[in-house]
């Protein structure tokens, strides 16, 4: 199973949240639908900035745990090298993942 670290913000450069989850399309449909209780913050921090992928829960936090200890600038920096204009990247890993689920695709459908 994936493993992701992850980048969320409502303004570019402005409210920057750092987190890990197992799931990442689920965690950002429960962010941007206001479902369970998970962080007040990030309803209002709900645009992913930036993710990285692991293979192992231990590396994940690992990397979790140097970014925590990054300054903010060190952080926009980063998000800055894949995603200079600051999108959403939640449509591009939908994308993703309907593509890999072959959702669209009528022949799957029967």
């Amino acid at each position: 199973m994936s493993e992701y670290v992850y980048i969320l913000f409502n303004k570019p450069k402005d409210d920057l949240i750092i987190g890990i989850t197992s799931n990442l399309l689920m965690h950002m449909h429960e962010i941007k639908n206001k479902i369970n209780d998970i962080n007040k913050l990030e309803y209002r921090t709900n645009k992913l900035a930036y993710y990285e992928r692991f293979d192992d829960l231990a590396q994940a936090i690992i990397r979790k745990s140097e970014l925590d200890n990054y300054s903010k600038e060190e952080i926009i920096d980063l998000v800055a090298i894949d995603n200079p204009q600051w999108n959403d990247l939640h449509d591009t890993i939908l994308k993703i993942w309907n593509k890999e689920a072959k959702l669209h695709d009528k022949k799957q459908i029967r």
